[in-house]
């Protein structure tokens, strides 16, 4: 690949734009190619690299200023309002079809554990639709900015939390019908504690990266772990997004029932 050239893309959060260089490249360059951008999306006021990979438990991103002021901007998807700030939690516009694809199958009498929320791209969409929403993120960042976007959205049925997720899950008394677990990395180490709090007619959307599209290992753990407790399983696969050459992010659609 040509050095300094865009790599697959930028992404556009609000009226912020995230771009990565394949090789190195001088600043002035870098700036260059930016102000081509800037040309072709005119609502774009700040621009930040990519420099490294989403950083721990918290997913902080690795990002460096190129142009313009801000990191907190308000982005709009599926039909609500968000505010982001790119430097402090995770958010990735490239999963919005994906977030579409599991709030249309929300049903009005659900209650949804989002165990994963970030700033709420799952939980709030989705509470204008279920009963009852039970968000968590171990990011303090994510969470004061959830209850922001809570108030936006004009939302009272969303229940949060701030902390790691196999604890809290543990405490809550509520049963499930619908769990989103979307930290890919590690989603499968917290499923035994989304099993437990599951209904007994239930589905998990569990999220993971996959080299080659080599599923087995995770099925092979799903269905052991979901089999302490139920005794029909059914998964479904479906592909959200390439994030790294021969490496994609499924989500793992798991039916549970007894």
């Amino acid at each position: 690949m040509e050095k300094g050239r865009l790599n697959r893309g930028f992404d556009i959060i609000g009226d912020i734009a995230i771009v990565k260089f394949d090789g190195r490249l001088p600043k002035k360059e870098k700036l260059k190619a930016v102000r081509e951008i800037l040309k072709r999306n005119r609502n774009i006021k700040t621009v930040f690299e990519k420099i490294g990979a989403t950083q721990g438990e918290e997913r902080v991103p690795k990002l460096r200023k190129l142009l313009g002021g801000k990191s907190i901007t308000l982005h709009r998807e599926n039909g609500c309002s968000f505010y982001v700030d790119v430097k402090k939690v995770y958010f990735s516009p490239r999963m919005g079809s994906e977030r579409l694809r599991i709030i249309e199958k929300v049903k009005k009498s659900e209650k949804v554990l989002d165990m994963f929320c970030g700033v709420g791209p799952f939980a709030v969409p989705i509470a204008k639709k279920a009963s009852k929403v039970t968000a968590i993120d171990i990011n303090k960042n994510a969470i004061n900015l959830l209850k922001k976007n809570i108030k936006l959205n004009k939302l009272s049925n969303i229940e949060y939390y701030c902390g790691d997720s196999s604890k809290i899950v543990k405490k809550l008394k509520d049963k499930f019908d619908r769990v989103i677990m979307n930290f890919p990395l590690y989603s499968y180490k917290f499923l035994g504690e989304a099993v437990k709090k599951c209904s007994e007619s239930s589905v998990i959307h569990l999220y993971s990266f996959i080299k080659d599209e080599d599923t087995g290992a995770i099925e092979e753990k799903i269905m052991k772990t979901c089999g302490r407790k139920f005794k029909k399983i059914k998964i479904e696969k479906h592909r959200a997004g390439e994030v790294a050459p021969f490496l994609e992010r499924i989500c793992f659609d798991i039916y549970l029932n007894n």
